[in-house]
């Protein structure tokens, strides 16, 4: 009996290891499914416009609204603002042909595996912007995606439980 339980805890603790190495090397991130959960999106002119807008916009500046102060300096911004009007472009010529959730996520994973800055501040204020995007485009969640990407885990599922 002891031997048994020697045999599951160090099978558990494989798994857990595996789990964080997975993690924390990215690994995970790769892997991360974004057509799972996939629906059609409603796709307006609306919907076009208000993405239009948003890409109008000044990004990465002082916002109190998310607590964030701005980029440290100008090229950060011009960068980080550049990354956001990507996404943007991309699913405004994307999402007439194909309005779908899947298409939104693949895009977001894309940008975000691009998103190469170490600051956490431009980190969580790029997945703001993301989240804006969701909110135009009528998708819910991202799905663990961005959890997984921010932490290398899918938190989400451990406080939804």
């Amino acid at each position: 009996m002891k031997s048994i339980l020697l045999k599951i805890a160090a099978v558990l603790a494989g798994f857990v290891l595996l789990v964080f190495v997975a993690g924390v090397s990215g690994l995970t991130f790769c892997v991360w499914p974004t057509f799972l959960g996939d629906k059609v999106l409603d796709i307006s002119p609306v919907v076009l416009s208000q993405l239009n807008s948003l890409k109008a916009e000044r990004k990465f500046e002082f916002d109190k609204s998310s607590f964030y102060f701005g980029a440290p300096n100008e090229l950060a911004r011009a960068s980080a603002q550049a990354a956001v009007d990507s996404v943007i472009v991309s699913l405004m010529q994307e999402l007439p042909r194909s309005p779908q959730r899947a298409v939104v996520l693949g895009v977001f994973k894309e940008a975000l595996a691009e998103f190469k800055t170490s600051e956490s501040e431009e980190r969580d204020q790029f997945l703001v912007y993301l989240e804006r995007i969701m909110s135009i485009v009528g998708v819910k969640d991202s799905g663990e995606l961005f959890n997984v990407w921010r932490y290398g885990f899918p938190y989400g599922w451990v406080f939804s439980a």
